[in-house]
């Protein structure tokens, strides 16, 4: 309950900023711990930034420089990089191979001859199209290529498909099939050819393409599996799953047991599809038989008048406003409104006899005018399918290929095989997949790439040598190590140099958070660097933050005994820090070209990765260890800090919480305060308030 506030009536003081002036001295008390956590919170953030960078030196360049392999990088040359190219690994041995292209890795091509066209409704030969059909193109002699009921077959790397040719089948169809077979295809409209290839090199990757005849017992047992499983009721990607699963069945690629889940459980699908189709049909053409007078639906029933006006009353509507408005309608409008109706009452009746429907789905349809498959109980269809799915393979097995048979789509026999020249009369033209051979130091090696690897080098076969040799020279690759040890040293400093600049910082006592009405009188850009002069400087002098700058700058001027028993430093390597102390141990590598203190000197790092590799390594990996071991250590959990961390985390959330608890405490604090302070004013004026009318009763008695 608030306490009521009297604002002077009667005293006439301005309570309000008398209360104000009484609180402030201890509203203050409560703005020191806020600007504590806020300050805290920027710390938090510094670190938690600063503690990101270290973490990832910790564990890409620091880790990467203190690892042997670091240093065994090897590099490749070809003498001839029009024919071979390489690289190498850091097992490869170094010395010079001998190598020979003896033949390139290819992927089979086929194109086409061009398309003789096709027939058009009125029997005249025009251009094929992806749209055009099968049956409708001719061969060279202007004859019909294809009937129906024959099938191509598709043979590759990924497994056979088939395409049986219907009526409707058209030359995107026969496209379809290719890419289903993991071929890359297409028909080129303009030039009237079919561009196939297979999707990679090598001779494992060739493929066949033949036209097979069906016997009526065949083309039949396609038919029978296909409606035994609901084919017509699925969708086009199902149907497209269904088409691979057949295409396996017959080629021998799986068995019945293989793939009877998937089988029945497209062909529980299509029964759902199928009842709901059957009784959504049924429903309407029972609805639309007593709402329409024909059956092109045009003539609205008296039935269907009065179904429609029954639909139409409501609480705001009367049955004879109902009636006017259909009254006022043309036929054209009443039949579209009735046809409207029909389609919301069919998804009611669906609705309303759901359990008939789900019965039917299991346990088939009663009606003998239905399709066969929807009579059909869950079990029936399953033994059906079964029966059909088990015989498959053998009903389908040898086909009668057609000899020339494709002729109308421009090919002729497919095997992978190249066709030579002038042996094929229907312009088609092959390229035979293949494999690359290289004659390596003498020993013949192969590859259904255009790429090899051995003995740690990678080679990139681009061209037969026609029986020469190139050579492969392999050697240590010191400036890729040079690198590499001036990119740590380039993190190093930059992760030094940052913890340098935020324990050097300038004092920032003179600074306090800025309040909301501070805030207002500056601009943004003001507001900014005001904070983040307290900013830079909540890391000055800390603790936790010079014990990492030590221990980055004594163990990397620490020195390190090598196995030759000699001591040795990062100076022996031509690295150290400069003279100038105010740099804070940065470090440089003497005759570094981008070294503007040392650019000049003789650069002792590149002449040791030269003549001595072995001890710039062993001193390297020493001497970062070292560093490694050391910032792992500082990472691991404590009571102050979690794992993974290099500053008291958990002891500044502890602080947080405490800060929190605080300003809790003096928030109730100084509202009771605030309260008390208007309490006693409220108490002072309602005392003046009885005085005055005390006087004013007693003036009014002595008057009278």
């Amino acid at each position: 309950m608030s306490t009521i506030r009297m604002t002077g009536l009667t005293s006439g003081l301005d309570t309000g900023s008398i209360v104000a002036a009484l609180m402030s001295a201890q509203t203050m008390k409560k703005t020191k711990i806020e600007n504590k956590k806020t300050k805290l919170e920027w710390k938090q953030e510094i670190w938690a930034s600063l503690n990101t960078k270290l973490y990832n030196f910790y564990t890409d360049s620091l880790n990467k420089i203190k690892t042997q392999g670091t240093y065994k990088t090897k590099a490749a040359t070809s003498s001839d990089s029009s024919k071979v190219t390489a690289t190498a690994t850091s097992s490869a041995a170094e010395g010079t191979y001998r190598v020979k292209v003896n033949s390139l890795a290819s992927a089979q091509y086929v194109t086409s001859g061009i398309l003789s066209g096709a027939k058009d409704s009125d029997g005249n030969i025009v251009s094929a199209t992806s749209s055009t059909k099968l049956t409708d193109l001719v061969d060279a002699d202007g004859n019909q290529a294809f009937t129906a009921g024959s099938q191509i077959t598709v043979s590759s790397a990924s497994g056979t498909r088939t395409l049986l040719i219907t009526e409707d089948t058209t030359i995107s169809n026969f496209v379809s099939t290719l890419s289903n077979a993991g071929l890359t295809a297409s028909f080129d409209e303009s030039q009237q050819r079919f561009f196939i290839s297979s999707s990679t090199s090598g001779e494992d990757q060739s493929f066949s393409i033949t036209l097979n005849s069906l016997t009526d017992e065949q083309q039949q047992a396609v038919s029978d599996l296909k409606a035994s499983i609901g084919y017509s009721y699925l969708s086009t990607t199902n149907q497209a799953a269904v088409d691979k699963i057949l295409d396996q069945l017959q080629s021998g690629e799986v068995t019945y047991d293989d793939v009877a889940e998937d089988l029945e459980s497209y062909a529980a699908t299509a029964a759902k599809t199928g009842v709901n189709a059957y009784y959504k049909q049924k429903y309407t053409s029972e609805l639309q038989s007593e709402y329409f007078s024909d059956e092109d639906c045009t003539t609205v029933s008296d039935a269907g008048k009065a179904a429609l006006i029954a639909s139409m009353v409501s609480d705001s509507v009367t049955e004879e406003e109902a009636t006017e408005k259909v009254e006022a309608m043309t036929d054209t409008q009443l039949a579209s409104k009735v046809s409207s109706l029909v389609t919301t009452q069919v998804t009611a009746k669906i609705k309303e006899n759901s359990d008939e429907i789900s019965n039917a789905v299991t346990n088939g349809v009663s009606d003998s005018d239905a399709d066969a498959f929807l009579q059909k109980s869950a079990d029936d269809r399953v033994e059906a399918m079964s029966e059909l799915a088990q015989s498959y393979n053998s009903v389908m097995s040898n086909l009668t290929a057609v000899d020339g048979g494709l002729s109308g789509l421009g090919l002729n026999t497919v095997d992978g095989k190249a066709v030579a020249e002038g042996d094929d009369d229907s312009g088609m033209v092959v390229i035979a997949a293949s494999d690359a051979s290289i004659t390596f130091n003498g020993a013949t090696l192969t590859s259904s790439t255009s790429s090899l690897t051995v003995n740690g080098l990678t080679l990139n076969i681009i061209g037969e040598t026609e029986g020469s040799e190139i050579t492969i020279s392999v050697t240590k690759d010191t400036s890729a190590i040079y690198d590499t040890i001036k990119d740590f040293l380039t993190e190093y400093n930059s992760i030094l140099e940052e913890m340098n600049d935020y324990y050097d910082a300038s004092s920032a006592s003179d600074y306090e958070v800025l309040t909301d009405d501070e805030k207002e009188a500056m601009s943004d850009d003001e507001i900014e660097k005001w904070e983040n002069k307290i900013k830079s400087s909540l890391l000055r002098r800390d603790d936790t933050l010079n014990s990492l700058i030590s221990s980055f700058r004594n163990t990397m001027s620490s020195s390190y005994t090598a196995s030759d028993g000699k001591t040795y430093s990062l100076s022996s390597l031509g690295i150290s820090t400069s003279t100038d102390y105010a740099e804070g141990g940065l470090l440089h590598i003497w005759g570094d070209e981008d070294d503007d203190v040392y650019a000049d000197d003789d650069n002792v790092l590149e002449s040791l990765l030269n003549s001595d590799p072995e001890l710039v390594m062993e001193v390297l990996t020493g001497i970062t260890g070292d560093l490694y071991e050391t910032l792992q250590k500082k990472m691991q959990t404590s009571t102050l800090s979690s794992a993974l961390t290099f500053y008291n985390d958990k002891e500044m959330d502890d602080l947080l919480e405490d800060y929190e608890d605080q300003i809790s405490d003096w928030t109730t604090k100084l509202n009771d305060l605030e309260d008390r302070y208007y309490s006693q004013f409220t108490a002072m004026e309602t005392a003046l308030a009885s005085l005055q009318s005390q006087q004013s009763a007693l003036s009014s008695l002595l008057g009278s």
